[in-house]
């Protein structure tokens, strides 16, 4: 009998990576079921009128594993209460209530929210007020003042730009965050999310791969300036976790730009092993061999016994 034949691309192994990132619909619904305790101890005993899901949660671009997540929820209230509370006190406030409830709560150093943690993942409750339907104001209350900001600005845009793209901006957004959690978390990630975008918005991809490539090589160049934040009125952040690691980051993207286009050439000559093996160089060792991806590629064609060895034998 012919044997078939059978690889398994690196295109493939992204794609099979990118599944394993993304939060599953069990954990979302331990989200919401977390989310709506809150929301309902706000409401009784803070007279709230309801909560709002911010951040990487919502738009898709969230990353396993859950518990090193970061939950972004506001607590919208009627707008006397900024009128009548500082956002120190109505911070202060806010925290008591919460303590109740959840004994270890308390307000984050930067002051900006207040951090609840359980088994599955950390919220990050902040109190503030809805904005003429341009967003919110919420309290700082290490500096004791309001801010602006209308995450949903970015949400948007991110959400366009990935139909643009044909669905495959978020996938390269969520590899690029698990790259940066393999390499020692260099960037914050939400920086990150701005970076991409900005780098892909003017060309076309067609790959998980080119699109990666591509965007290592246009970091290395912007790794030393900030971006604009359009959900802060286009506030310029940085996106180095440490300033003082600024040649790391930017040797870190070219070392995997050249890895890339070293698994490239291997693909192109058959030797689809190296090129899983320059890949898993990139993310620190965390990506699937080429003989674990060959295996569970037999297995979802029902391959198995001789035909699978003999399979296995030529590809490896």
């Amino acid at each position: 009998m012919k044997r078939i034949p059978l690889t398994v691309t690196i295109e493939e192994g992204l794609r099979k990576l990118d599944s394993s990132l993304i939060i599953t619909v069990s954990q979302n619904a331990t989200i919401s079921t977390r989310r709506a305790e809150i929301e309902k101890i706000v409401i009784d005993e803070f007279d709230a009128l309801g909560t709002v899901l911010v951040g990487a949660c919502t738009r898709n671009t969230m990353i396993q594993p859950m518990s090193d997540n970061i939950i972004d929820l506001f607590v919208l209230l009627k707008p006397e209460r900024g009128q009548l509370n500082t956002p120190g006190e109505l911070m202060d406030k806010l925290e008591s209530i919460l303590l109740v409830h959840y004994p270890d709560a308390v307000v984050a150093s930067n002051g900006l929210s207040i951090i609840v943690s359980n088994t599955d993942f950390i919220f990050h409750i902040t109190p503030g007020f809805t904005r003429d339907n341009r967003g919110y104001v919420v309290a700082d209350a290490k500096n004791n003042k309001w801010i602006k900001t209308n995450p949903h600005v970015h949400y948007y845009a991110l959400d366009d730009d990935n139909h643009k793209h044909k669905g495959l901006l978020l996938p390269v957004v969520r590899i690029i965050k698990y790259w940066n959690e393999c390499n020692g978390s260099l960037f914050d990630n939400y920086y990150l999310e701005l970076l991409i975008k900005e780098i892909l918005s003017e060309v076309k991809i067609s790959s998980h791969v080119q699109a990666i490539k591509y965007v290592f090589k246009q970091a290395v160049k912007l790794v030393v300036f900030t971006i604009n934040d359009p959900s802060a009125d286009g506030k310029q952040m940085d996106g180095l976790k440490d300033i003082h690691k600024m040649l790391e980051a930017m040797f870190c993207c070219r070392d995997c730009h050249d890895h890339i286009i070293k698994a490239e050439a291997y693909e192109r000559e058959g030797d689809l092993k190296s090129a899983y093996k320059e890949f898993g160089k990139i993310f620190g060792g965390y990506f699937l061999s080429y003989v674990d991806m060959m295996s569970r590629k037999l297995e979802a064609n029902g391959i198995t016994g001789a035909e699978a060895l003999m399979i296995m034998r030529d590809a490896t």
